[in-house]
């Protein structure tokens, strides 16, 4: 029951329930936990088993006493946009199923990773670090590709305000990017390499965030609770970070599932914006894992210290988080989401700083040259003291 109170829809696909015998029209919500008819009792994606109606090529989804079903081409793609891996191993029995998304291309593709299509979807791990090596091994333009698409619909569903049109601010925050791109060593992808577009968005939210190949939002609560500038490039290293290492790639093929997934790391760009609904909801709820976050840590302090900025100020930022919110972040906060809390993570970074003074020695400071008192108003805060 509690699993249906939460329960929010990623996709709508007009479809049918079997009642006595009968298919009666009706309308199929699609969420990140199972599928139902609207308003309707929940069948987990975990419950669920998926079957071909051989008469006219529906899909069927059962489970927990319902058959619900679809005969729109785009039934299957909204299956595995909603359900990700949990629907895999069901997935791997239909495997000749025609989806929209150029079924006889996905089994060459999977041949590519060096295993069978049977087994690799059959056992989602195996996909999984598939899926990380390959995007090694494909261009940058895929990233950017899948960061455009999700651009477009990123905003309603994260019930973003207007974006703010002000020179100033946009050259602080590019001056930030452009001081710390040269900066990032041993990356997947050249951050100096990357077209970084930067924009500020209204929000009551702390937050920032960067899409695949480049695109990075600012939230305008963000730059009013930081105390100075260094607070908010830490933030900027640490979405860079996640970028150039091709982390937003990486988790979007994990998480669409195995047939779209594996077009996605081939650069599929028209399968891309056809799902271009989907992608701000999986870029924004779907939060990168612990070892991707200590790799955007690990790389963003050391970007911060090589440019010469303060390392620590990004501690010092989520200790005034912590005085504002507690260790209770607000959900989307997406940057820390899976940290363990303020002062664990305080602790991590001067850690890592230690350890790159250690190696490479004490960098020069070289304070950024941004009157940051009036940057903040800009966005509506009130001065704090310089």
């Amino acid at each position: 029951m509690a699993i249906q109170d939460e329960f929010r829809a990623l996709d709508t696909v007009e479809g049918f329930a079997v009642e006595g015998g009968q298919r009666a029209p009706r309308t199929l919500e699609l969420g990140e936990e199972g599928i139902r008819i609207a308003g309707g009792p929940l069948v987990t994606w975990r419950s669920a088993r998926l079957q071909k109606d051989e008469a006219d090529d529906a899909m069927l989804v059962l489970g927990r006493g319902q058959v619900l079903g679809s005969t729109d081409p785009r039934f299957l793609r909204a299956l595995e946009g909603a359900a990700g891996n949990e629907l895999d191993r069901e997935l791997s029995r239909l495997q000749g199923l025609p989806t929209g998304w150029k079924g006889a291309g996905v089994i060459g593709c999977l041949a590519f990773f060096g295993v069978t299509g049977w087994i690799t979807m059959s056992v989602p791990g195996c996909y999984r670090a598939a899926v990380d090596k390959t995007v090694d091994s494909i261009g940058f333009e895929t990233d950017e590709t899948l960061g455009e698409a999700a651009q477009g619909s990123i905003d309603e569903q994260m019930n973003l305000g207007p974006e703010l049109e002000d020179e100033e601010v946009l050259a602080a925050l590019e001056a930030m990017v452009e001081r710390l791109a040269p900066h990032f060593d041993g990356t997947d992808h050249p951050a100096d390499q990357v077209n970084w577009r930067i924009r500020v968005v209204e929000s009551e939210t702390p937050n920032a965030f960067a899409l695949p190949g480049g695109y990075i939002t600012v939230l305008t609560k963000l730059i009013e609770d930081a105390d100075s500038p260094d607070m908010v490039a830490g933030v900027l290293a640490h979405e860079m970070a996640h970028v150039v290492q091709r982390h937003g790639l990486k988790r979007m093929a994990n998480t669409v599932g195995i047939y779209a997934g594996t077009l996605l790391i081939f650069g599929d760009a028209g399968g891309l914006v056809g799902i271009a609904g989907q992608l701000g909801s999986i870029l924004t709820t779907k939060f990168y894992d612990r070892e991707q976050e200590s790799e955007a840590d690990r790389f963003g302090t050391e970007a911060m210290i090589r440019s010469g900025l303060d390392a620590v100020a990004l501690g010092r930022f989520f200790q005034l988080l912590k005085e504002e919110y507690g260790e209770a972040l607000p959900p989307n906060l997406n940057w820390l989401s899976t940290h363990p809390g303020h002062d664990s993570r305080t602790a991590a970074i001067e850690a890592l700083i230690d350890d790159v003074h250690a190696e490479e020695g004490v960098p020069r400071s070289r304070p950024l040259r941004i009157r940051w008192n009036d940057i903040r108003r800009r966005v509506g805060a009130k001065d704090k003291a310089d």
